[in-house]
């Protein structure tokens, strides 16, 4: 790879660094490596793979990388304004008044920011809100949860950044989770792809989890279903665009879990177009039985116009493509929008698979208030929980920006 010894004009200012920078350290919990945070800038900004692939000649250092050189300046100017510490080596820590200048709700305290028809949105940490929620009340559990290294400390105490750690934390909301549950409840997970500290290789946190929630709480996996994301970033930038070991990784897994193996579902809710050879199949029925190169035997009658055709494990919807009234709003604000949203359709997937009209949908997790939304749109009722400031105003702005009235109590 060929070194440049001057940085690209694509690459963005410290101006354009200051806030994402903040805002990076901030969803790590406060502080982190700077190893764990530049990929979490990257996305946050939108950078293209070929500008975060830029390597400029560090001197000594030998080849470096030249975004993750700006994001260090960054650092600095954020020092010198009293904003961040790096007095640990290797870790940059938000100071008092950055923690005050983000906002984020202290343990303990819980305020009711927006209701709706259906549901209301709490400013709280996801832990404090277990009392408020009654015993066997939520059909479906759905979010997306904060996951190891780049997130898990926004929400776990003490300073151990393990996997292992991630693990006994997440077990014992799990826990708690699951004394919400109705009888023929479940929750849906969606967990990120995490990669060994310095390796290219993917961390297996999540089969760890999988076996811990069947071994310790009695969890049963339903079904393992796959978010399929196509303009997911090329990352680590490291392993996928700088050295080109490994390939983009597109999928994440969403994990539909519940204590009942026989938990509500029902694929009728979820059904898409039939395929042009089951239309013709619909059609042009055949009589008498047939078999395939697989074994399975088809007869007359078979195929019958259910409305639709059951739909795969696989999931395919865009991030960027989602959720527009909501960003133009969130612009139209001069606000930036949510850098990590569930996409509407991965949502309403999962809610009318998993719950019928006039369940109650929960979401601990709750970011721009996607599942929140979805679950209003659908006719169900629903709660919402999110301890960041600035990601529940956001929510607020989503709910306008799709024509949702809502009842602001208190102006986040």
């Amino acid at each position: 790879m060929s070194t440049r010894n001057t940085t690209s004009p694509k690459l963005p200012s410290q101006t354009e660094l200051f806030k994402p920078l903040l805002e990076a350290i901030h969803a790590a919990g406060g502080a982190a490596k700077p190893s764990d945070i530049y990929n979490d800038i990257a996305e946050r900004i939108g950078l293209d793979a070929e500008t975060r692939a830029i390597r400029i000649d560090g001197g000594k250092a030998g080849s470096i990388s030249a975004f993750e050189r700006s994001v260090r300046w960054t650092k600095q100017r954020a020092v010198a304004e009293g904003l961040v510490t790096n007095e640990t080596r290797n870790r940059w820590e938000l100071t008092d008044k950055a923690n005050e200048k983000l906002g984020n709700i202290i343990r303990g305290a819980m305020l009711t920011i927006f209701t709706t028809n259906n549901g209301l949105m709490l400013w709280a940490n996801c832990e404090d809100a277990v009392g408020l929620i009654d015993e066997g009340s939520v059909s479906l559990l759905l979010s997306s949860p904060p996951y190891p290294i780049l997130r898990q400390k926004a929400y776990q105490r003490g300073d151990d950044h393990s996997t292992q750690a991630w693990t006994e934390w997440m077990l014992r909301l799990c826990e708690q989770w699951a004394k919400m549950l109705t009888p023929t409840g479940s929750m849906m997970l969606n967990l990120g792809t995490v990669w060994e500290p310095g390796m290219p290789a993917q961390s297996l946190y999540i089969e760890r989890l999988l076996i811990r929630l069947q071994d310790a709480l009695g969890f049963h996996l339903l079904q393992r279903l796959d978010w399929h994301s196509p303009s997911k970033l090329p990352s680590p930038a490291e392993w996928v665009t700088i050295r080109k070991l490994r390939v983009k990784p597109s999928v994440e897994p969403i994990l539909w879990l519940s204590q009942n193996p026989f938990a509500h579902g029902d694929n009728r809710n979820v059904l898409v177009p039939y395929s042009k050879s089951s239309l013709r199949a619909l059609a042009n029925p055949k009589t008498g039985v047939q078999t395939r190169p697989s074994g399975h035997t088809f007869g007359a009658g078979m195929f019958v116009d259910n409305g639709g055709a059951i739909p795969p494990s696989l999931i395919s919807a865009s991030n960027t493509a989602s959720a527009s009234k909501y960003r133009a709003a969130e612009r139209a604000a001069g606000r930036k929008s949510h850098p990590a949203m569930m996409p509407d359709a991965l949502a309403e997937f999962g809610i009318k698979l998993a719950t019928q009209l006039d369940d109650l949908v929960y979401d601990p997790f709750s970011g721009a208030g996607t599942v929140a939304l979805a679950a209003e749109k659908l006719g169900r009722r629903w709660i919402g929980t999110e301890r960041s400031r600035e990601y529940i105003t956001s929510s607020g702005i989503n709910f306008t920006a799709n024509g949702i009235s809502i009842n602001n109590l208190i102006a986040a």
